[in-house]
């Protein structure tokens, strides 16, 4: 999951609304947010809320935004909205009189900022308490709109279809002591196997490796790695976004072997060879950040049916790291998913 950062920003950009007379849209990092006409210029510094901040209610208040705000358990939630036919996400304010912050400050815990937590993805009773130290969880994604910096243009990228399931994990670990260990899971548990094959075959994270070709992979390479991690995307009958199924489908979009996310190249090698399915190639080009942004939209390419894509996840074509994220991979989820009834039936896996 994506962390929250409520970052001292400079306005990119200010452009004329389209549909409104007194209203301006205002870029920030890679956000749109609609804003009162002659409020701001590019460069003016100020802080900026993502969607999917939580305030205080008194917060909320002191910048007027209360009625435009989601009141949850947790506190005022800032969203996206249309706004005279124009997406807006997130809010900008001014900075405090009594505050010079630089360009790039983390300001969260001035404000008390939390980041909105959507419902638990169905139950826990499942979970295992005793996590082993090399059944690893998978990298955070973060939000490419946030860090726009990581990727430099021209770079090679690889851009996959950001599919609506749930994060699987799976791996066989050879332990010294122990023997051959075998773990399915969630982001953060390790998930109980399920006593037959059947109840697998309707378990979020057991069913992989249901699939012939989960465990034609993992009996492949034994041989040659000690701990072998497969990471992919559970989905079909799993969220609000189906892609025509009623039942379950996997898709791999990452492998690590003995602690190495392996290249997109050597993956796509790897899980061809054991006819493991691996998530939609969109894109294998040079990075830009409008071309990520076209590739957010439009229609599913797991199935050949009328359902919008949520969004895309882009890497580099060879793994790397950034000190600001750690692992290089970022996502991009769609103006039309985020402005849709689909978001706000989230849930999030334990």
């Amino acid at each position: 999951m994506s962390i929250l950062i409520v970052k001292v920003c400079e306005i990119k950009e200010v452009k004329d609304h389209p549909g409104a007379d007194r209203l301006e849209l205002a870029v920030v990092s890679g956000w749109q947010c609609v804003i009162p006409k002659d409020r701001y210029k590019a460069g003016d510094k100020i802080v900026y809320f993502p969607p999917d901040t939580v305030l205080s209610k008194e917060w909320t208040n002191t910048f007027g935004v209360s009625n435009y705000c989601q009141e949850r358990d947790q506190g005022m939630r800032i969203r996206q909205n249309r706004l005279r036919g124009e997406p807006s996400f997130g809010l900008i304010v001014d900075l405090p009189e009594n505050e010079n912050w630089e360009v790039g400050t983390d300001v969260a815990e001035y404000y008390g900022a939390l980041k909105y937590e959507p419902p638990v993805l169905g139950r826990g009773g499942d979970i295992l308490g005793n996590n082993h130290i090399l059944f690893d969880k998978f990298t955070d994604i973060q939000n490419l709109r946030n860090f726009v910096d990581i990727f430099e243009d021209g770079e090679e990228v690889i851009c996959t279809e950001k599919l609506h399931g749930t994060c699987v994990r799976s791996a066989l670990i050879q332990d010294e002591h122990e023997g051959e260990l075998f773990f399915c899971g969630s982001k953060n548990h390790p998930r109980k196997r399920p006593d037959t094959e059947e109840e697998m075959k309707s378990h979020f994270y057991w069913y992989p490796y249901t699939l012939q070709g989960v465990k034609d992979l993992f009996a492949g390479l034994k041989d040659k790695y000690k701990v072998i991690e497969l990471f992919g995307e559970t989905y079909g009958r799993v969220q609000s976004l189906k892609y025509g199924l009623n039942c379950l489908a996997f898709r791999c979009f990452a492998l690590k072997l003995d602690g190495r996310y392996v290249d997109f190249d050597e993956r796509t090698e790897i899980c061809e060879k054991y006819d493991v399915p691996m998530v939609p190639v969109l894109y294998r080009g040079p990075y830009s950040f409008e071309k990520i942004k076209e590739l957010s939209e439009g229609n599913t390419q797991v199935a050949d049916i009328d359902q919008i894509r949520e969004g895309t996840v882009v890497q580099p074509v060879k793994e790397r790291s950034h000190p600001a994220i750690g692992r290089v991979i970022l996502k991009y989820v769609s103006d039309t998913y985020l402005l849709g009834k689909d978001a706000e039936k989230d849930t999030t896996d334990a």
